[in-house]
């Protein structure tokens, strides 16, 4: 009997679960991200975006939509945004990931550890698709703090 509790305890929990990373929006409030996030990386954004063209809808539907696995574009933009930061190591091919928590604000560093934590052994052929693999991981991990930039 307590198997079977337990048994049908997880499935409720896995089911909303999947339920809301099809809406990842559902997750976060209506102030969500936070504009100390977005000042954060604005001058970086705003020169990648310039220079990869890319379409403001991909970035909208990948910050969105947990099911959207981005695109090629989207990955070589978000790998010149960890370039300008300066988050990029080039030598590993990875984000500096304790750089990231430096510039972290406080209230958000536990959460950002977490997804830091969960997404150390990067995948891809190129430095677009491991900027992108770093992405896809994090919003996984936690689609509730998660903020494409």
């Amino acid at each position: 009997m307590c198997r079977r509790l337990v048994l049908v305890c997880f499935m409720l929990l896995w089911s909303n679960n999947a339920k809301a990373s099809q809406n990842l929006t559902a997750l976060r409030g209506a102030d969500y991200p936070p504009m100390y996030l977005v000042s954060l990386v604005k001058a970086a954004l705003d020169k990648c975006h310039e220079q990869i063209h890319i379409d403001d809808a991909v970035i909208q539907q990948f910050r969105d939509d947990g099911d959207f696995e981005g695109t090629e574009q989207l990955g070589c933009y978000l790998h010149c945004v960890f370039r300008e930061k300066g988050y990029w190591i080039p030598e590993k091919r990875e984000i500096d990931i304790m750089k990231i928590l430096d510039i972290v604000p406080k209230d958000f560093e536990q959460a950002a550890l977490k997804m830091g934590l969960r997404c150390m052994k990067v995948k891809g052929d190129d430095d677009c698709a491991r900027s992108l693999w770093y992405h896809s991981c994090w919003k996984k991990n936690d689609p509730a703090h998660y903020y494409l930039i």
